[in-house]
């Protein structure tokens, strides 16, 4: 049975909705690769000695490092926001309420119903409406208002005050905002129209007179520009440095750099492309270097990129013009885990995921090059055992902090990256080379030729983890004291490692290890006529709860 995947990343948010309520499994026709990803999972529900291990397949497990709050009954989060303050906001889907979560108390402590229909200002509202309406992106603009956008609603766009609790519709826009973001030197609100192929700027005006229809009483005006991307675009993802603007081009698979020009007032009057990568002489040539990128950050040289359709995060030097694929770690469940939005965190030093189907959120450090997942609590069985968390953000108060929301589920979820993780994995090897199979025709056999990777285990000192921070297990969880192995690589799309592989052992019991460390071997083969080429290699060690992959470079002659 084919999932709808590939068709949320083509015709976008107006598709999804059905795709997040199916949420069937993905299959592919390809054999060998049916077999690899069968065999990456057969820890997953392993025996130990007497001993059941089910790791993925409970609808609930328990974790130091993510902590779930309820939201009322049929709101539908999506889109997410954490203010200057540390307030969390949230707008329900279903419900068409914008919701204010204060984290210190653990609860919801205001619920604002979204006005329906033309009404500008509004405070409350009894005829909302009943149908859904995907909100995607939540900002905060530098006077402290929350800026949301609303598809499939005559209002596209609002703009809500809390200081007097007053929501305006802003109906200058063609269509609702897939992603907005602030730029915090001008104020100015960059957005992309997903489906409308158009890359947006909301501006201030300032007015000297006032108005007692209008939200303030020193009234403001707003102006809006829109530019065409052309009608094979599909704008998502923006990035906002200095004076260009980089979008993620999800039906072109392009990244795209945009010189903003203003004129002597500082409105925005045009955008010039002055980059474009692949190049127009490279997609001539049929050169795909990206599967549906979603999202991008621009960290030094290196512009990073979730790549939706194939689970990698990816990461193209603007000076080498080479590209670094590193695979999510694989899922028994879901054979994409779909990538989505990317958010700076930690201090600059790595880059916040979420895989809306891996179940997971994730963190990649770019300058050690590792990958850090976190499993969420909630999984359900009768939607692939997934929660879908299709938004999140970065608490501005506290960066290890990271906020996100659970569409099928009426939640939102904190994970709190401060709490260490009880191992690590870590190898001096950082290059792997595979040679190609030799066929030996006069005695009809094939010999592949053995490569031994070495990494260790190391179990990680509890002295930073305060009793509050970790969570006791319940008698019927896992024993998330056993530590197993996978592969992935960014040979194969969603993140197969396309050849043999084996480990010395299953399994690391971490309770019964000797200095608190151990040795495991990889052992691989090229056995699958891989092609030619550079890759990565990630080699991953879970404990149910969280993943942490490593990277060594695979070339494969």
């Amino acid at each position: 049975m084919l999932s709808l995947i590939p068709i949320v990343s083509t015709l976008g948010c107006a598709l999804l909705i059905g795709a997040l309520l199916l949420v069937p499994i993905f299959r592919d026709n390809n054999s060998d690769l049916q077999n690899a990803l069968e065999n990456e999972a057969f820890a997953f529900d392993t025996n130990i000695g007497n001993e059941s291990v089910p790791l993925y397949n409970s609808i609930h497990i328990d974790t130091p490092y993510i902590k779930e709050y309820p939201m009322p009954n049929g709101t539908w989060p999506n889109g997410i926001l954490v203010d200057k303050s540390g307030i969390v906001w949230t707008v329900g889907t279903k419900s068409h309420s914008l919701l204010s979560f204060d984290p210190n108390q653990g609860r919801v402590i205001a619920s604002y119903p979204i006005p329906q229909g033309g009404q500008k200002n509004a405070t409350k509202n009894n005829n909302v409406q009943s149908s859904v309406s995907m909100v995607w992106a939540v900002v905060q603009d530098k006077n402290g208002s929350i800026w949301f956008s609303q598809a499939d609603s005559p209002n596209p766009l609002w703009r809500f005050d809390p200081s007097i609790k007053k929501f305006e519709s802003i109906h200058l826009v063609s269509a609702a905002p897939y992603q907005m973001k602030i730029d915090q030197n001008t104020g100015n609100i960059w957005f992309t129209t997903f489906t409308d192929n158009k890359l947006g700027v909301i501006q201030k005006i300032e007015k000297n007179q006032s108005s007692g229809n209008r939200i303030n009483e020193s009234s403001s005006q707003y102006k809006v520009s829109e530019f065409n991307l052309g009608n094979e675009s599909f704008p998502s993802g923006i990035y906002l440095k200095g004076d260009s603007v980089w979008v993620t081009q999800s039906l072109n698979n392009k990244l795209v750099q945009f010189k903003v020009i203003t004129d002597a007032n500082g409105m925005v009057v045009n955008v010039v492309k002055i980059l474009e990568i692949p190049s127009p002489a490279s997609s001539s040539n049929n050169q795909v270097l990206f599967d549906s990128p979603y999202d991008l950050v621009v960290l030094g040289n290196n512009l990073w990129v979730t790549e939706h359709d194939a689970n990698f995060i990816t990461a193209y030097n603007m000076g080498s013009k080479s590209v670094t694929k590193f695979a999510d770690s694989s899922n028994p469940h879901q054979y994409v885990t779909l990538p989505f939005w990317l958010r700076e965190g930690d201090g600059g030093v790595g880059l916040w995921f979420n895989e809306h189907y891996g179940n997971r959120m994730a963190f990649f450090n770019t300058t050690g090059l590792t990958l850090t997942e976190y499993e969420i609590p909630t999984r359900d069985p009768n939607l692939g055992y997934i929660y879908n968390a299709l938004n999140f953000a970065v608490d501005p108060t506290n960066n290890k902090n990271v906020w996100f929301s659970e569409y099928n589920h009426d939640k939102i979820g904190l994970v709190k990256s401060s709490v260490s993780i009880p191992f690590n994995i870590q190898s001096s090897v950082k290059k792997v080379v595979l040679s190609k199979m030799i066929v030996d025709k006069r005695e009809k056999q094939k010999n592949a030729t053995t490569i031994v990777v070495n990494f260790e285990i190391s179990k990680n000192s509890d002295n930073n983890k305060s009793s509050s921070e970790v969570s006791p297990l319940s008698n019927n969880n896992n024993n998330h004291e056993i530590v197993f192995f996978k592969t992935s690589s960014s040979m194969t799309h969603f993140g197969v490692l396309n050849s043999t592989a084996n480990f010395s052992v299953n399994y690391i019991d971490l309770t019964k290890m000797k200095n608190r460390t151990a040795q495991v071997q990889l052992f691989m083969q090229n056995d699958y006529k891989v092609p030619s080429g550079n890759y990565t290699l990630g080699i991953s060690a879970t404990d149910g709860r969280v993943t942490k992959s490593i990277f060594p470079e695979l070339i494969v002659k």
